[in-house]
């Protein structure tokens, strides 16, 4: 159990695609996130039409923080297996939700996501990470 934590919160090594991927992923889930909260009626209305009828207010307001929390550990390298594996869960949601109603983007989009999110899964965050339990941390 100690070594899945250990690569879950290892940052990987320094490498340039991976920053650019969870820069990329930042940019397109923090303002998916924050949309959830600013159009909360349009995207009731959404979720209750892929399915989650009576509950769609609060799944609508949990996609909307997993979607910035996961967004913005991306984009500062913290946890980055975790925040992506997460995500990863959120976009198979979005895929057997949204994508089974409503097709066409919800089916393609989710998965380049799914695609990108698992870059960062293998790799980790790349350049410019944050601390977290890193090789250097373990060391000591």
């Amino acid at each position: 159990m100690d070594r899945l934590f250990s690569w879950l919160f290892d940052p990987g090594r320094p490498a340039w695609a991976p920053l650019v991927a969870r820069i990329a992923l930042a940019v397109v889930f923090v303002p998916a996130g924050i949309g959830k909260f600013v159009n909360h009626d349009d995207y009731i209305t959404r979720f209750e039409r892929w399915g989650f009828g009576s509950l769609s207010s609060e799944i609508s307001i949990l996609v909307g923080i997993v979607e910035i929390i996961g967004g913005l550990l991306l984009a500062f390298g913290v946890v980055p297996r975790a925040a992506a594996l997460m995500l990863i869960g959120n976009m198979i949601g979005a895929l057997v939700t949204a994508g089974r109603v409503d097709g066409g983007e919800n089916i393609w989009f989710p998965l380049v996501l799914v695609a990108v999110l698992s870059l960062v899964v293998v790799q980790g965050a790349g350049s410019y990470a944050s601390g977290g339990l890193g090789r250097a941390d373990r060391r000591r």
